[in-house]
């Protein structure tokens, strides 16, 4: 069973330690709004992050391999198929 663990504040807004213990190999983890300027930081939690396109966009971020960009519609639809989903 996978979580969908969704961030929407700056890196350093969470307690890594925490994270590091909750975050599972097969969750998937997505970024919205201001978490998407730590991409590079994020990725100490899992090896491929989701990004909310409209967010990246509006804040002029390139998403770049492994990472993989959503739509609203693709969020809503990740939702349904994962078990849990965590918002940060």
């Amino acid at each position: 069973m996978s979580t969908l663990h969704i961030f929407s504040k700056p890196f350093g807004y969470y307690s890594t330690d925490q994270l590091v213990n909750l975050i599972q190999p097969t969750d998937k983890v997505l970024l919205l709004s201001d978490a998407c300027f730590a991409i590079a930081q994020f990725r100490q939690l899992a090896t491929h992050l989701l990004i909310l396109a409209d967010d990246a966009k509006v804040r002029d971020i390139t998403i770049n391999q492994p990472d993989h960009s959503l739509s609203y519609d693709d969020f809503v639809a990740l939702t349904l198929v994962t078990s849990h989903s965590i918002t940060w």
